[in-house]
């Protein structure tokens, strides 16, 4: 009986024991999770919102940029097309302006039929373009024959160029003569290749 008691009393104590044990024993910590703070959370999206507006403006600059290289890009093209028409105008003009010269025959002040186109071409320009001019006809000799006569040679030769432009419409107030005889020689030789280039009418505008 009392051996019963005895061992009766060990299980009670080794019990006791083992439970004081764990009860003793420390609990583990726990960790409990937390997620951003206010805060935090403020500062992302601010710097979110920043990247998002950098990035916008950046864009923006670019897309500005390249706007403003097409507007130059299609300014020049545009100038440079002005600038050849221009040029190309003012080349017809001048040549269209160039008053061709008359040539005739020796001692004669007619117009030969070979002459007619050119003196024609100077009619149409002098009535198409730059109405408002005068001009001068200026009748020219070659050496042979004197002072005197040659003046009175080229006097007719620019009264027949005259006369030509204004029978083909020309404003007879606008054209007017003078003569130089042999004085001012196109060509100073001393031969038919000159002489030929010096048999003249030269048509001179006067604004």
């Amino acid at each position: 009986m009392r051996r019963f008691h005895l061992s009766s009393l060990l299980v009670v104590l080794v019990l006791a024991s083992g439970v004081s044990w764990t009860a003793c024993k420390p609990k583990p910590k726990v960790t409990t999770p937390t997620g951003p703070t206010r805060e935090q959370i403020e500062r992302a999206r601010a710097d979110s919102l920043r990247a998002a507006q950098e990035a916008e403006r950046l864009a923006r600059e670019r897309a500005e940029a390249e706007q403003r290289q097409r507007e130059e890009a299609e300014r020049r093209r545009r100038e440079a097309e002005e600038a050849a028409r221009r040029a190309a105008a003012e080349a017809a003009q001048k040549k269209t302006l160039e008053l061709k010269m008359i040539y005739f025959d020796y001692d004669k002040s007619n117009i030969r039929d070979d002459q007619r186109s050119a003196i024609d071409e100077n009619a149409k320009s002098l009535k198409e373009y730059q109405a408002a001019d005068k001009i001068l006809v200026e009748g020219h000799c070659d050496e042979r024959g004197t002072v005197e006569y040659n003046l009175a040679l080229g006097e007719r030769r620019a009264n027949s160029v005259r006369k030509y432009l204004t029978d083909s419409g020309v404003d007879k107030k606008r054209v007017s003569t003078i003569s130089y005889g042999k004085n001012q020689p196109a060509d100073p030789g001393h031969d038919e290749s000159a002489w030929w280039k010096n048999r003249r009418a030269e048509l001179k505008r006067q604004k």
